[in-house]
């Protein structure tokens, strides 16, 4: 779509966390084949999210993908993934280059986007005094422009899980991380004293659930309300906004977000099932220019 078009479509959103993509596996490279399968597998179920939020296939998208293994020859694996989604122009705008000892972490973060990229990056996050209190990763990040006179910023996340707590010692100190996390973020893009909020997207994998009394405790989703900014998924009824389906002694949750500031969405956020391609659904929602 480009900027001469008389009648303007909505931005299409969309997030999801592949799973150690596109290997399935923790640390862990899979045969060709079982990778192109898995790629191949990912492009048809985004295409179907894609399809329900955008039937008529003329939105501009932002897509941000977790837990993408950075390629360092030939092709990448989000430019693969871009390749079968099929949608004209979708092109990948930035890859986090998190480092892992003397390697690349199989975890990165991915925006992916038709829109025009003024500028794009990445980071880890800020240190601190203790390097154990450093929030693991970082972030992925692009400047968009959504319409003529408006660029927005867009920031792809991956927080810190809650694997292997086992204390609440251990859960207060995960629950520090992401709050530091998004802290730094919103000291990052704090508008100037009176001036409107900027547009910016926040979308990931946040590894806590607004609505799960679970993680009452947490602070990140109230420090972003403060902030300004609203997420889709609370319109929906409960068993339609489960972005992490459960298994065994784990029931569902819903751990992945779109959160926008200065932007409002236009109809209701869709979270379909990841077929099997991941333990994360994918969510997608319409925003308005």
């Amino acid at each position: 779509m480009t900027f001469s078009t008389l009648i303007l479509a909505a931005i299409t959103v969309g997030v999801w966390n592949g799973e150690w993509f596109p290997s399935g596996r923790a640390e862990h490279r899979a045969a060709p084949e079982i990778e192109q399968g898995a790629i191949r597998a990912a492009g048809r179920m985004i295409r179907e999210g894609l399809n329900r939020v955008d039937p008529a296939g003329t939105n501009d998208l932002i897509l941000c993908f977790n837990e993408f293994r950075r390629d360092t020859d030939g092709e990448s694996v989000a430019e693969m993934l871009c390749r079968e989604i099929a949608r004209t122009n979708l092109r990948v705008a930035v890859v986090s280059g998190y480092r892992r000892r003397d390697r690349f972490d199989q975890q990165q973060d991915v925006i992916a986007t038709t829109l025009p990229v003024v500028g794009a990056n990445w980071s880890v996050w800020r240190k601190t005094k203790n390097p154990k209190d450093a929030p693991p990763r970082g972030y992925a990040h692009a400047l968009l422009v959504l319409e003529p006179a408006v660029t927005a910023s867009v920031y792809c996340v991956h927080l810190k899980s809650n694997y292997g707590q086992t204390s609440e010692a251990i859960a207060k100190a995960n629950r520090e991380k992401r709050s530091r996390a998004i802290e730094q973020l919103l000291a990052q893009e704090k508008p100037r004293r009176g001036k409107k909020p900027a547009p910016m997207i926040l979308a990931g994998d946040f590894n806590a659930d607004k609505w799960n009394h679970a993680f009452a405790k947490e602070t990140i989703f109230s420090s972003l309300e403060a902030a300004g900014f609203v997420e889709p998924l609370g319109w929906l009824p409960l068993e339609r906004r489960v972005t992490h389906p459960g298994t065994g002694r784990f029931g569902d949750s819903t751990l992945d977000y779109i959160f926008v500031r200065s932007l409002d969405f236009d109809g209701e956020a869709v979270v379909i099932s990841a077929e099997g391609v991941s333990d994360h659904s994918p969510v997608f929602v319409n925003i308005k220019l």
